[in-house]
Parts: C-alpha cells; sequence; structure tokens
C-alpha cells in the first residue's frame, strides 16, 4: 500500500461518511472513465483533493463478471472519502451493484447520468436517464433503500440543447432519495462544446435541498473562485481540469508549477501505474504524459515521443534525451 505523507489520513474514518459534512468549498475529483484510477487518484489526493472517485463501472458487469471491474473498483484506505461510481438502467440491477459498492467499503455510490458516450448512452446509461425521469427516480430510489452509504448523482443540464430539464430534475433526485448532486452544465448533445451554463447550476442550488457541486469549465483556480461566487455550491468536482494537473486541488498555488515538479510528480504517476497494472499501465499512462508534459520549449515533440513509451525506463530516457533533468537544475 501506498504511504500517505499526510498520517491523519491512514486510518479509515469510523463516522459514517456524510456529504453534509464536508466543509464549504470542498473540492474533488470527478469521475472520468479511464483517467481516475488508483493512481491518479493517490497523486491528486496528494495534491489536495478532499474526496476522490472511481472510474465508472458496470453495474451489469459488476454482477455477471465482477473481475472485469477489479481495476475500475481498487483503492487504497488512504484514498478516503472514495466515492464509487456506477451506471445503468435498471433499478434492480443498480440497487444490487450499489450493495456491492457498500460491501468494498466505499463511503458513497455516485450514478452516472452524465456520460454523453454514444455507446453508453445506447444502453440506457448515462445521459440517456435525462430524457426518462421517471426511470432515473426510479434508479436513485432502489440505489438509497438498498444502502446506508449515500448515494448522489453526477449529471448534465438535459440531452438534448433544445430540452433543458434542470431543475427540476434535480429536485427528482432528491425526493428519490440523493444525499448529494453534482452538475456538468452542459447537454449530452452539446458533449465538451461551447461553455457550460452556471446559471443552471445556480438554479438547481437554489432549489435542492442537499449539497450541489459545481463542474464544467473548471481548469484552473481562478474558475473554481468564480464558480463558487457565481452559484454558491458547496462544492467543486474537477474533472478535465485535473487532467496533468493535480496542482490545481493546491489552494494556494496561482501558477503552474516548475518543470522540476513537473517531472517528478509524472515519475511518481508512472511508477503507480506499473505498480497497479504492471507494463499495461505505462501504456495507460502515455496520455496522462502528454498532458504533463506542455508549455516549455520542445515540449510538442517530447510529447508525441511519449505516445510511444512501452515500459518505465522508455520514459527516463525520453527525460534524459531531451535534457529536461539538466534544464531544471540549472
Amino acid at each position: 500500500m501506498s504511504e500517505n505523507p499526510n498520517l491523519t489520513q491512514t486510518v479509515k474514518q469510523d463516522k459514517k461518511f456524510s456529504w453534509s459534512d464536508l466543509p464549504a468549498g470542498y473540492e474533488c475529483l470527478s469521475p472520468m472513465a479511464g483517467v481516475t484510477d488508483t493512481a491518479f487518484r493517490q497523486i491528486c489526493k496528494r495534491h489536495g483533493a478532499d474526496v476522490v472517485f472511481t472510474e465508472m463501472a458496470s453495474a451489469n458487469m459488476m454482477l455477471a463478471a465482477p473481475t472485469r471491474n477489479e481495476a475500475f473498483l481498487r483503492y487504497e484506505e488512504w484514498e478516503r472519502p472514495i466515492i464509487g461510481q456506477i451506471m445503468g438502467g435498471d433499478p434492480k440491477v443498480m440497487a444490487e451493484a450499489a450493495r456491492v459498492i457498500e460491501e468494498m467499503g466505499f463511503d458513497g455510490v455516485d450514478v452516472n447520468m452524465g456520460c454523453p458516450e454514444k455507446k453508453i448512452v445506447g444502453n440506457a446509461c448515462g445521459s440517456s436517464l435525462l430524457r426518462d425521469g421517471d426511470m432515473a427516480a426510479r434508479i436513485v430510489e432502489a440505489m438509497a433503500n438498498a444502502v446506508n452509504i449515500p448515494v448522489s448523482v453526477k449529471m448534465r443540464s438535459g440531452f438534448y440543447d433544445s430540452d433543458i430539464v434542470q431543475p427540476q430534475f434535480a429536485i427528482r433526485m432528491e425526493n428519490a432519495g440523493a444525499a448529494a448532486l453534482a452538475i456538468h452544465p452542459r447537454t449530452k448533445e452539446q458533449a465538451y462544446k461551447g461553455s457550460a451554463d452556471w446559471t443552471i447550476t445556480r438554479q438547481i442550488v437554489e432549489n435542492v435541498g442537499v449539497p450541489v457541486g459545481g463542474s464544467g469549465d473548471v481548469m484552473d483556480r481562478e474558475a473554481i473562485r468564480r464558480l463558487r461566487e457565481e452559484t454558491g455550491v458547496q462544492g467543486i468536482w474537477v474533472a478535465r481540469g485535473a487532467m496533468g494537473n493535480p496542482w490545481i486541488f493546491e489552494r494556494e498555488r496561482t501558477e503552474r508549477p516548475p518543470l522540476a515538479e513537473v517531472i517528478e510528480t509524472a515519475l511518481e504517476h508512472a511508477r503507480l501505474m506499473v505498480k497497479y497494472k504492471g507494463n499495461h499501465g505505462m501504456i495507460e499512462m502515455r496520455k496522462h504524459l502528454t498532458w504533463y508534459f506542455n508549455g516549455f520549449p520542445g515540449a510538442a515533440a517530447l510529447r508525441e515521443q511519449m505516445k510511444t513509451v512501452n515500459v518505465y525506463e522508455d520514459l527516463v530516457r525520453l527525460i534524459e534525451q531531451h535534457q529536461l533533468l539538466e534544464r531544471f537544475a540549472a
């Protein structure tokens, strides 16, 4: 198990986790498929993330082929509070999957109602549920009745640009038993294009009684400050803004870290990937490397080469070839 430098977090909390107990302004690493595995969660936790989420796991797969989701749901004790995110379109299956999440020791379970990917929507999961408020409410109610850990919902503003379902949808989720809500105020149709509409976030905050997390266009500390001020959200759910930038969770940081720190963090991240996933972890690490190494002379050529690393030693060799060690030591 990796050691947490903050020893106060190495012991599992005795008190049951509650979204309402989190301090105003909490910041969490929002769930992202293919990104928020235990290695990256640990990196973000070290830099100040208050709550972390697993990658999205399929409820159907959890029950039919449990071993296929092991990598998604593996975590270390000191990552707490940690929330397991699941997707599905059947209340009974989602309730049973929520029980599995609880039995695995997670502090909470989150329902994905925001993923816009075609293969997810085609299975009546993710943002598809925004078109069926009745089914979405039945799923949340079934899960809330099945477990003793809090159920949260990550959602979007609507499925179609012409049909914004918030804040009515959020109210229904609260009434069904959701203990917390998070909103990425873009539609499924919009995907990640254009700007997030924070006025929708504000409407949800003003119309529900449970904690609301804000997401969308949170790329730096200034965006975090503005999102809080403009919407009144209790917390910030950072997604793409954390990719290659775990320093976004450092409250006092005002600029990108020096190259030395970027290299140190990228190497630490790579070692964790190898620890948990073997050499295949370095294949998955490639995308993280292209995010880490950005914004300095020669970065474009380096990022292209980062896409070819196969083992940890390849990464070290590239850093040496581009004289990055000498550059930051000078």
